[in-house]
This record gives C-alpha cells, sequence and structure tokens, in this order.
C-alpha cells in the first residue's frame, strides 16, 4: 500500500518558451509544477488531465494559448490492430535477427538518412528549453477506400444480351395470306385433343429462360464452393505477440534480441550496473540525432533527464514488478543498443522517452519499440485488468510531423475542456478547422472541475492542512489566485490528495 502521500510545488508563471515544433521562439506556454513525490494514482490522474513529466518537472500545455496544441493521446492495447506499415517493418527486424539480413534503406522509407526513426517520444520538455524533436518523416497514409466504383444501371443494361424475340414460324407467311387462310387451315394448325403437351409434365420453356435457370444454377453453386474453401483455408489472423515472437521460434538466429525490464526508481542493482553502458547510449543519441554538444549530455544531466522520477514505488496489486518508472534495456547479441523510458500506472503503461544508438538505426527501433511496449502493456493486463492502455504522449495535430501517433489504432484524444476521452477519428476534423476547440460533443460533466478552495491540501512547515486552515493561520497571506488555479489545473480529485507546498 502507498503511504507516502504526494507533494507538489506549483509555479505560477506560465512564459512564452520556444517551440521545437513550429521552431517559435516565444509562443510556447505551459503551467508547470516540480513534483517532489508522487503516487502513481495521483500520476495516473493528472496524466488523465493533460499533464506530462519529464524527470520530476509536471507541465500541463495551455492549448487556448500555445502555438502547436498538444493533446493527450492513448490507445486501447486490448484492441490494437496492426497496419502494412507495422508488420512489414517487424518482418524487416525478424529477417535481420533469423537471417542477418539488413533492411535496404530507399528514399522512399520514412527513415531519413540521420537514422532518426517513428519515434513517437521526441516531446517537447519545458526543464530542457534546447531539446528539439527529430526530423520524423510521416509514413505515408494509405488512399481511401471509401468510393467504390460501381456500374451505373445504363452499364448494367449494356452488359446484357437483349435480343429482341423472333415470331414464330408462322411469321414466313405473309400478311395477305395470313388473311385468306381458310378455317379449315386454322383448325389443322391446332393441336388435336389427346395430342398436345402432357399436364403432368410441367409447361414448356424457351431455349433462352432454360439456359438463363441453368447459368444461375451452376453460379450458385460455384459460390458455395468458394464460401466452402474460404472457410477451410481461411487462417487465423496473426497476433501483434506472433510477429514479434518469431525469431525466438527459430533454433540458431544470427542474431539474439533480449529485453529487459529494469527499474529505475528506487534504482537497482541492473540498473547501477548498466548505468556507464546506458549513459553512453544516451549520449551517442542527443550528439547524432539532436545534435547537442557533449557538454549537454553529461551524466547529471541523462539522470535529471530520464532517470529521476517522482513516483513513488508500489507494489499494491499483482503485477510481479509493481508500479514506478523503468527503463527497459533492448539487448542485442549481449550488447546494450536502446533504452524505453517508461512509467507503469494504475490502468496504463505511459512511454517517456527512448534512446539508441545510431548504428542501429536501420532497425526502426522507435516504431519496433513502441510496438513493444504495446504488447507490454497487453501482457500486464493478464495480472492488472484494469492496466489496459497504452499512453504515447501528446498528439501535435497542428505539425504534420507528430500526426503519425494517430496511427496507432483505437487511438483516442483528451478533451481539453470536459476531460472526456473521444475517439480520434472525431477529432481530426475539427483540429482541421481550427487549433484549438472543444473536442467532446457529447457535453460530459467534469466533476473534478468543482473546486472548493478551502478543501485543498497544502503542506507548511512539514505539516498537512487544509487552505482553510492554512488561511486561517496565515491571514496576511494573499495567494488564493494562484492556490485557486492550481487546484483547477491539477483537478478537484488531486487537489484534496496531494500536498501543495507552502512556504
Amino acid at each position: 500500500m502507498e503511504t507516502k502521500p504526494s507533494i507538489v510545488e506549483y509555479y505560477s508563471e506560465h512564459g512564452g518558451y520556444r517551440c521545437g515544433y513550429c521552431n517559435s521562439s516565444n509562443t510556447n506556454y505551459s503551467h508547470g509544477m516540480w513534483a517532489h513525490a508522487l503516487t502513481v494514482q495521483d500520476y495516473q490522474d493528472l496524466i488523465d488531465r493533460g499533464w506530462r513529466r519529464s524527470g520530476k518537472y509536471c507541465y500541463k500545455p495551455t492549448l487556448n494559448v500555445t502555438c502547436c496544441p498538444q493533446n493527450t493521446i492513448k490507445c486501447a492495447a486490448m484492441d490494437f490492430k496492426m497496419n502494412k506499415s507495422h508488420k512489414k517493418m517487424i518482418k524487416q527486424i525478424n529477417k535481420y535477427l533469423i537471417h542477418g539480413t539488413k533492411r535496404e534503406r530507399n528514399s522512399g522509407d520514412h527513415e531519413t538518412d540521420s537514422g532518426t526513426s517513428n519515434d513517437i517520444y521526441c516531446d517537447e520538455f519545458q526543464q530542457f528549453p534546447s531539446k528539439t524533436p527529430s526530423d520524423i518523416k510521416m509514413v505515408p497514409e494509405a488512399p481511401s477506400t471509401s468510393s467504390i466504383d460501381q456500374l451505373s444501371s445504363d452499364q448494367r443494361a449494356n452488359s446484357k444480351d437483349t435480343p429482341t424475340e423472333t415470331s414464330s414460324t408462322s411469321s414466313s407467311i405473309s400478311v395477305a395470306g395470313k388473311k385468306n387462310l381458310t378455317a379449315e387451315q386454322k383448325t389443322k394448325d391446332q393441336p388435336q385433343p389427346g395430342k398436345g403437351a402432357d399436364p403432368k409434365l410441367p409447361p414448356c420453356k424457351k431455349a433462352k429462360q432454360i439456359r438463363a435457370e441453368k447459368k444461375k444454377e451452376k453460379l450458385l453453386k460455384n459460390t458455395d464452393q468458394v464460401h466452402v474453401q474460404k472457410k477451410a483455408k481461411e487462417p487465423t489472423e496473426k497476433t501483434l505477440e506472433d510477429f514479434l515472437n518469431e525469431p525466438d521460434k527459430v533454433e540458431n538466429p544470427a542474431h539474439k534480441l533480449e529485453i529487459k525490464l529494469v527499474r529505475t526508481n528506487p534504482a537497482s542493482e541492473e540498473y547501477k550496473t548498466s548505468f556507464i553502458e546506458s549513459h553512453s547510449v544516451f549520449k551517442k543519441y542527443q550528439m547524432a540525432i539532436h545534435k547537442e554538444p557533449a557538454s549537454d549530455c553529461t551524466k547529471s544531466a541523462f539522470t535529471g533527464f530520464l532517470v529521476d522520477s517522482p513516483l513513488i514505488e508500489s507494489k499494491k496489486g499483482d503485477l510481479p514488478m509493481g508500479y514506478g518508472s523503468f527503463h527497459q534495456h533492448y539487448i542485442l547479441d549481449g550488447k546494450l543498443i536502446a533504452v524505453g523510458v517508461i512509467d507503469i500506472l494504475p490502468y496504463c503503461v505511459s512511454s517517456v522517452y527512448l534512446y539508441y544508438d545510431p548504428e542501429y538505426s536501420f532497425l526502426s527501433l522507435g516504431t519496433y519499440s513502441a510496438l513493444r511496449e504495446m504488447a507490454f502493456t497487453r501482457e500486464l493486463n493478464k495480472y492488472a485488468p484494469n492496466l489496459k492502455y497504452y499512453y504515447m504522449g501528446f498528439y501535435i495535430h497542428s505539425c504534420h510531423k507528430m500526426r503519425y501517433k494517430g496511427q496507432y489504432t483505437p487511438s483516442f484524444l483528451v478533451c481539453p475542456e470536459t476531460y472526456a476521452w473521444v475517439p480520434i477519428e472525431k477529432c481530426r476534423p475539427k483540429l482541421d478547422a481550427t487549433k484549438y476547440c472543444k473536442l467532446d460533443d457529447n457535453n460530459t460533466e467534469d466533476k473534478d472541475s468543482k473546486i472548493d478552495i478551502n478543501k485543498v491540501l497544502v503542506l507548511r512547515n512539514g505539516e498537512a492542512m487544509t487552505y482553510e486552515i492554512y488561511r486561517f493561520e496565515n491571514p496576511r497571506v494573499k495567494d488564493e489566485d494562484e492556490v485557486l488555479e492550481y487546484a483547477k489545473l491539477t483537478g478537484k480529485t488531486c487537489a484534496e490528495r496531494m500536498l501543495l507546498f507552502r512556504q
């Protein structure tokens, strides 16, 4: 059970920061707070209201002001469907792992020559204003198949044989001859009683009608055979796990890829022993991909950015590793080639960042790690049924390079006004029309917006108390506006559960 409370320090200034998406120098606005400690449940509730963490710093973009609105996005991992691009990429990596065959890259690939991949973790973090996202190329979207060509009624009519009916054998007789037919001849042409069609048999049919019926019968027979063959031959659709686990089924693969989960807060022995190697990969990545100088890639910068975490370790529940902050080490033939930074929370796996050795950029590790984390979320769901979402950070619709996150389906965006989750398909038309808008059409009530400032919890001189008591003991303090702003941004639930530091 979690016994320690969350302790946060709110920063009321929202200045204009440099934007890494449109490269504007002072148009990126957000609210921020330093999290001295956060329970995993409090952080889960915060990210559901648009917050994100980088190290111990948490920030919430001011969507109606900032230049490139950032909407929180999540994918329903249990219902996730791979697209053709995902399958192709995994097959290419499997070919390398099994046979040692490297993918041949060309100008049509979505990776650039610098080695950046379809990385879903390159969000701009405010306490690192010099960081900029990778030059990500969007995977081309498949052409729309909603409109299917159909034959018009005129075309269908023209495609059929429409011969005119021929007259009976008597048509060879001239009109004048018909008029001169005697009654005896007319009687002679009529069938005699008892000599016509057998009344016990069905009526005679024209040859044309018989041919049409035989054709229809043959068509129906062939259609039934096709359905039977499809049912017999149609294989079960391969799952994400089937694709990812193919190299494990090979007896002697060319390469061995191992993925290890390492707890970073509190630091495990595995993390301590791998720190030097992990930092070395980080330094290579930042210098090659983000063009940072070596002086900005120190061990302390690495630790503050991707190792330090405010999340309090929690063993509550049935998860073998518990909840909190972790690194996933991608080890190829005994060598660390990539590290995925993740948080395991009550309802989701939240991706934080990915860095990798640029030498292995041909493996598309950004996309591959995302699919691995998706599969990891599905595995954790077996132990914790409520944990069924994969959070991908922010979706920036106004930045074409960052729209690729919507390709992980089914995905949802959180409405910035009601905080209800809305399918991304319903959000796109609205975001096409305007950068900031209300996404929820159902007018869902945001119960966490009903703030009673007197019930907000604060921490002063090491003692927890309500804001009502704090104000009574400190009548000269005038910080109601700041505390109310903090409470509205974090929501009623968190504001009455976390401790807001007050001097």
